[in-house]
């Protein structure tokens, strides 16, 4: 079996907002849809990956997504709250936890040794 490449850990940390939407969402999603793509466009250095997540079947946007880049989980939402999406209080719940990226092909590789995890298994489970 081939081995990932190895990469480095990103070197600043990650948030992840999950933005769940509710029935009040979708006219806020409509008035204030220009107003959120003026703020991510002027802070796309600040997020890794961002966009809608859908309904498999019809399609319908049920919330949003984003690993937002930032020294603090005080500075993500920061970042956060300048968007209107989020200003408007539009999405029926939000949560937000610190994301460790590890691997995949948008990483590159993967971050971890194996041989270093069995030497030190306590640490990592």
């Amino acid at each position: 079996m081939a081995q990932a490449k190895r990469v480095s850990k990103l070197t600043s940390q990650t948030f992840m907002f999950t933005c769940t939407d509710g029935p009040e969402t979708k006219p806020l999603r409509e008035k204030h849809l220009f107003g959120h793509l003026d703020h991510i466009e002027a802070n796309n250095d600040h997020y890794r990956i961002a966009g809608p997540f859908r309904d498999d079947v019809s399609g319908e946007i049920l919330g949003s997504f984003f690993l937002v880049n930032a020294d603090s989980k005080d500075a993500a939402w920061e970042i956060m709250r300048g968007d209107p999406y989020i200003s408007s209080e539009m999405y029926a719940s939000i949560t937000c936890q610190h994301f460790m990226p590890a691997c995949g092909e948008w990483m590159g590789g993967v971050i971890w040794d194996q041989d270093e995890i069995r030497a030190n298994l306590p640490k990592y489970t």
